[in-house]
């Protein structure tokens, strides 16, 4: 399965993560989610912007990509730089409400709560980490 995040940063260089807080995940995580059919990592990491933050987010570049498995799936996952172009952040509700909360953090503050990031939250701050990627 592909899939597809928004790294969005703030004036002080830390990355926007989501609380995921569902039955069967309790997590901070990249907003982003499934690329459909049709579409490219940049346009679905756009969208998932917009369907869970309601903003509108220019895409300005891929900065990297892993795999990795969950729940007995394989999923590619890529991290798409963007910039909110317009609208203010709040939570749309439109993802069934499993998201509680939206917070910036650092890659050093995502370190020390690395227990509570998704996978592929987890895969990111290690990519930044041994520089295979740069933002």
């Amino acid at each position: 399965m592909k899939l597809a995040g928004c790294v969005i940063k703030d004036s002080g260089g830390k990355v926007l993560l989501l609380h995921r807080n569902s039955p069967r995940r309790t997590q901070w995580e990249i907003p982003g989610g499934g690329v459909e059919d049709g579409e490219t990592p940049e346009q679905a990491a756009v969208r998932e912007l917009k369907e869970e933050l309601d903003v509108t987010v220019v895409a300005t570049r891929q900065i990297g990509s892993r795999a990795f498995e969950e729940d007995g799936m394989s999923h590619e996952y890529y991290w798409i730089e963007g910039k909110i172009a317009d609208g203010k952040l709040r939570l749309t509700g439109s993802d069934g409400g499993i998201h509680d909360g939206f917070h910036y953090f650092s890659t050093t503050d995502m370190r020390q709560m690395f227990d509570e990031l998704s996978a592929n939250t987890k895969n990111f701050v290690a990519a930044v980490e041994c520089k295979e990627i740069e933002f």
